[in-house]
């Protein structure tokens, strides 16, 4: 695992987290982060076409999809509901807005972004991220996205509930 420490720093007996390498089939790296590339920017120009919802969940709607069936039955919004606004939101820079709508929507807006910053960069460079699963476990960060996710939802009920804005009727 090639590392380049810096004079002085003090390495985890695991190694780094994340770090770069040279990808062993360039040809086919490039490929790969040219797909997710063109996915991660397909996404942000989807939520830069459809116009954010004001009461911050319902921009899907725009997509064709059906309204969130647990806001329709009990009035409180899903985990998922406001994500479509908050990346709506995310792609003009209404940060401030997007958390309000979802904000693990908001989080996984701007990680969409860093990763079609990242798969630019493997595309131009030749040279790929590298996790190292010893330190980072894929189970914490599945974990992890469910908490965050569960806690954007929790934000979103108990903001609702003391604005008298849910349950919605």
């Amino acid at each position: 695992m090639p590392v380049d420490p810096k004079p002085g720093a003090t390495l985890h007996p695991l190694g780094p987290i994340v770090y770069r390498v040279a990808a062993s089939r360039v040809g086919r790296a490039r490929l790969i982060a040219g797909g997710v590339f063109v996915a991660c920017v397909a996404l942000l120009a989807v939520a830069g076409f459809v116009t954010p919802d004001r009461a911050g969940m319902g921009t899907h709607r725009q997509l064709g999809l059906p309204p969130c069936a647990l806001l329709m039955v009990t009035g409180y919004p899903c985990p998922t509901c406001g994500m479509t606004t908050a990346f709506s939101n995310t792609v003009r820079g209404r940060l401030g807005a997007a958390f309000r709508a979802s904000p693990s929507g908001l989080l996984i807006a701007l990680s969409t972004v860093v990763c079609a910053g990242v798969s630019l960069g493997v595309v131009l460079t030749g040279r790929v991220w590298v996790i190292n699963w010893y330190r980072l476990p894929p189970t914490w960060l599945i974990i992890g996205v469910v908490v965050l996710i569960l806690a954007g939802w929790a934000y979103k009920l108990v903001t609702g509930v003391l604005s008298g804005a849910l349950p919605l009727r």
